[in-house]
């Protein structure tokens, strides 16, 4: 495993809102590695993958409505969870980089209409050594979570 600049869990609702606001946030888009096709709404899709989050042992800490596009055109819900152990993690890979949320969730509308998820793969090599396996698990189970709900 790799030694990151800063890893951490957290419950603070304001270090979750301050790392998913302001402009840095944004690049942290290009971490959201994975993403999938709902055949459904997005509030029906957002409500499924918390039900089944909830079920999977993975409470809601923070669901956040963010404005996106140059004007501010596109409407998306950011959903954060906790893990099965308490807190979400967190990770920084530079002095410069903003924090990023490892058991975040991303629900908006496409371009073409389609309701679109995306999450963040979290490579097992990026995290430091010795977390929890409840909270490796919980972050190897998070693609199948949203598949499960999307199904």
């Amino acid at each position: 495993m790799k030694s990151p600049f800063r890893f951490w869990m957290t419950g603070g609702i304001a270090m979750i809102v301050a790392a998913l606001g302001g402009t840095r946030a944004f690049g942290a888009e290009e971490r959201l590695t994975r993403a999938s096709v709902s055949r459904f709404g997005v509030t029906e899709t957002v409500q499924r993958i918390e039900a089944c989050a909830e079920r999977h042992g993975m409470p809601v800490l923070v669901r956040l409505q963010q404005s996106v596009g140059e004007d501010n055109e596109r409407q998306r819900l950011v959903i954060v969870f906790e893990s099965t152990q308490g807190g979400t993690p967190v990770l920084m890979t530079s002095s410069d980089a903003s924090p990023d949320l490892l058991l975040r969730v991303v629900v908006q509308r496409g371009a073409n209409g389609s309701t679109e998820v995306m999450w963040r793969g979290a490579a097992l090599d990026e995290l430091p050594d010795g977390l929890s396996p409840e909270l490796l698990h919980d972050l190897a189970d998070l693609p199948a979570l949203v598949a499960e709900a999307l199904s």
